[in-house]
């Protein structure tokens, strides 16, 4: 059976998430005290226990790499780090404070705006997917691949299904079996294993949802780009993305075709 050889620094990571993961499970369906952004979304004292916690560990055995983390104010210092932490403490929030088993924590290393390596854990399902670049991607230590699933018509997606159906579109959508999670950073790692064969998501990201999952299906085998079919590169000055397909290569391709005219 082949094994998964990683690195030390992805080592430390792991370990890290598997601590944060603890956390998120003692609040787990215990109501945490929350509250909400400036942008609407939702943020919990589980999501800035377990940011700090993975900030102590990480920051602390890696003093030289940058931070960026969605629950804390960037500096804009990791723009001067060779390697920088991408991180999404709590992926999907609005899930873990409604009891629903679609929360994820997702880390990633990025060197030169690439992912080298990243982790998405779903404590709630011990789920742990993992990549590091040119070593493949794995699922609780067994090597997982993207589905070969040819066609757009009967793929399992995951998106937002209403989208399908806006009058808007030059040409219809064929049937598909579309499902979502509320963590994006889960339904990438749902599609590099293999278990779905697609998600597309046509509104902005930013790069701690979509880093750790990017590099998951990339050496699953899969593609990844913006909904323009442009590639996608992390801890610049703005860390949005407009969107985010990731897929099989036929699959992409079907896709990019219906949507790269798309103004977002």
């Amino acid at each position: 059976m082949p094994e998964f050889k990683s690195s030390s620094e992805h080592r430390q990571v792991k370990d890290s998430v598997i601590k944060a993961g603890v956390i998120a499970l003692e609040w787990f369906k215990k109501d945490p005290e929350y509250w909400e952004k400036d942008d609407g979304s939702l943020i919990s004292k589980a999501d800035i226990e377990i940011n700090n916690l993975l900030n102590e560990l990480l920051k602390k055995q890696n003093p030289n790499f940058g931070w960026l983390s969605e629950e804390n104010e960037d500096d804009r210092s990791r723009l001067e780090k060779e390697i920088t932490f991408v991180v999404d403490p709590l992926d999907g929030t609005k899930a873990f404070l409604e009891g629903k088993k679609e929360f994820s924590i997702s880390v990633a290393l990025v060197k030169n705006g690439k992912p080298i390596s990243g982790i998405v854990y779903s404590p709630s399902t011990e789920e742990m997917f993992e990549a590091e670049k040119e070593k493949g991607s794995w699922k609780n230590k067994k090597r997982i691949r993207i589905s070969n699933f040819k066609t757009l018509a009967g793929c399992k997606i995951l998106a937002f299904k209403p989208m399908f159906s806006h009058p808007s579109w030059d040409e219809k959508w064929p049937e598909m079996e579309v499902d979502n999670k509320n963590s994006i950073a889960y339904r990438m790692a749902l599609v590099a294993s293999g278990q779905f064969d697609a998600m597309m998501a046509l509104n902005s990201k930013n790069d701690w949802d979509i880093a750790a999952g990017d590099l998951l299906i990339t050496e699953s085998g899969g593609f990844v780009t913006l909904h323009n079919k442009n590639q996608l590169h992390y801890n610049e000055l703005s860390t949005k993305k407009p969107s985010i397909i990731g897929s099989n290569k036929t699959i992409h391709k079907e896709i990019i075709g219906r949507v790269k005219k798309l103004e977002l």
